[in-house]
């Protein structure tokens, strides 16, 4: 309503400098109330309106001082609060970024008070005005941008005033995860001035999304949600950087925030409590509460087969004729037997116990042990092969579920950090090598020859270099023992044994096995 009567104001004014001013001036208040309406039917942007109005505020008085002298500098004061309302709209539109800024750790005290790029071109433009108006010696001109001057300076103190240091206040909470969860988090941003802001919010961390960015005219409190996927290298306080701007869009503050306390549960710990639980569960003196196993390391029913396999404890839906009733009466607790097909497929799990960091080590040593307590959920024989850079740690032949699970326990403690080499080639791809031989041997051209022969030596380097790996001689220790079909599940980050894996896998599927590659990245 005040920008309404402001508005109509400054058309009055124009309608009486067209009216009583002489020809030139009259066609210039013309001008002006023909752009006003252009305005008022485009609606361009808020920065043109804001150029606009000051245009009325320092031209009016010109058209109105051969009538009434310096006294038309006064005209316009009435329509004052237009200004206020045009920097008020264009600071919902204004383009604010914190790109570029970067933060820096353990540093949260507040950006001094800045002057934002709206405030900047407002004050230049009406101070070079004053600057001319003076060396002009033209008096109203001055007077009326020293009063625009001045009504800037009224409000950069009052804003001063009402600003705090800390204008954002964040609710912190504490927050346990597992090192590569994602988890949501919703916390509250409270408004500390006695102003309404406008905040935008940014993380610096890959790991940390922020729902909302951006809060228009906060005045008492908002909500913010977080989406967090931590890392074990992360911050166990990952830091918010806002940028707080008032409501004319004249001042800005950069502030650094807090609103998270991880715990970050390494993905390796929480792997090992469930094989222990596992461990404890399927004990025969712990045998009753099965039931109460999580369901990431319940152990199912075996399927009923005709080779006996082992005993366990009872379970709801076992068959009665299976009740192994020596050891229930040496134990005192109902024993069942289990029984397997005598072509059962068996499993071998091959695991590279180098890494090149602590992340990568604890992906390694969690999916070593998961993959382990999968298998004995199935109940399948598994046998594993672990290997380093330099030599073979262990080839064991099919284990029963427990022990599997014993010796990933174990092998997860032998892991290796090792810096990664760099490459400046792609590594070699075997496959391809065999695939464009073929291809080659087609043909007798000369061309043809020469790359052929290059491609075998190529393939001879390879193989000699696959043959005497550690990962090549775990696999072909642990499938002496287990013959196929059998499933394999290679864990590694592919750091040293890319090239051994790639021929010793595609040998052993041609002999029947079939092999998954479980890469750590």
């Amino acid at each position: 309503m005040v920008r309404r009567s402001c508005e109509i104001y400054l058309v009055l004014a124009l309608l009486a400098a067209t009216l009583l001013s002489s020809l030139p001036q009259s066609a210039i208040a013309l001008l002006f109330l023909l752009l006003g309406l252009y305005i008022h039917l485009r609606k361009p942007e808020p920065r043109w309106r804001i150029l606009v109005v000051l245009g009325y505020f320092l031209v009016i008085p010109l058209l109105l001082e051969p009538v009434l002298y310096l006294f038309s500098a006064l005209v316009v004061i009435p329509a004052f609060p237009l200004i206020s309302s045009s920097l008020k709209e264009n600071a919902l539109t204004q383009t604010l970024s914190l790109e570029g800024r970067g933060q820096k750790e353990g540093k949260d005290s507040p950006k001094a008070r800045q002057a934002t790029n709206t405030l900047k071109s407002l004050i230049a433009a009406v101070g070079i005005i004053l600057f001319a108006s003076l060396l002009l010696a033209n008096w109203t001109l001055a007077i009326t941008s020293g009063m625009v001057l001045i009504l800037i300076a009224g409000i950069l103190i009052y804003l001063w005033r009402r600003l705090p240091l800390f204008p954002v206040e964040v609710e912190q909470k504490g927050l346990k995860v597992i090192a590569g969860n994602t988890t949501r988090l919703t916390t509250r941003l409270k408004n500390r001035a006695k102003i309404p802001l406008h905040i935008f919010v940014k993380s610096g961390y890959s790991w940390v999304h922020i729902g909302q960015t951006r809060f228009w005219n906060l005045f008492a409190e908002a909500e913010l949600d977080l989406t967090i996927t931590p890392t074990l290298s992360g911050p166990s306080q990952p830091q918010i950087e806002m940028l707080v701007v008032d409501s004319w869009g004249l001042i800005q503050m950069r502030q650094l925030v807090k609103p998270v306390n991880l715990y970050v549960i390494p993905r390796a710990r929480y792997a090992e409590w469930l094989a222990k639980k596992y461990l404890e569960e399927t004990a025969p003196p712990a045998g009753a509460i099965l039931a109460m196993l999580p369901a990431a390391a319940t152990v199912t029913a075996p399927k009923s087969g005709v080779e006996y396999y082992t005993s366990r404890p009872y379970q709801p839906g076992d068959r009665l004729k299976d009740i192994d009733w020596k050891h229930t009466v040496k134990l005192q607790e109902i024993v069942v037997k289990e029984y397997i097909e005598d072509t059962r497929q068996m499993a071998i799990i091959a695991v590279n116990l180098t890494a090149a960091n602590i992340e990568e080590a604890d992906k390694l040593v969690y999916n070593l042990i998961t993959s382990a307590l999968t298998l004995a959920r199935e109940a399948i024989p598994t046998a594993v092969a672990a290997y380093s850079q330099e030599q073979v740690l262990t080839a064991t032949p099919p284990l029963d579920p427990r022990e599997v699970v014993k010796k990933a326990l174990q092998l997860g403690q032998r892991v290796v950090l090792l810096a990664p080499v760099e490459r400046y080639l792609q590594s070699p791809d075997i496959r391809q090598v065999r695939t464009s031989l073929r291809r080659l041997e087609r043909t007798n051209a000369e061309p043809a020859r020469k790359l052929r022969a290059i491609l075998e030596l190529e393939k001879r380097a390879i193989e000699e270099g696959a043959k005497e790996h550690p990962a090549t001689r775990a696999l072909n220790r642990v499938t002496a023992h287990t013959l196929p079909p059998a499933m394999i599940t290679v864990i590694s980050a592919r750091n040293h044994d890319n090239e051994a894996l790639s021929v010793t896998l595609e040998d052993l599927r041609k002999r029947g096995y079939s092999a998954t590659l479980m890469k750590i990245s």
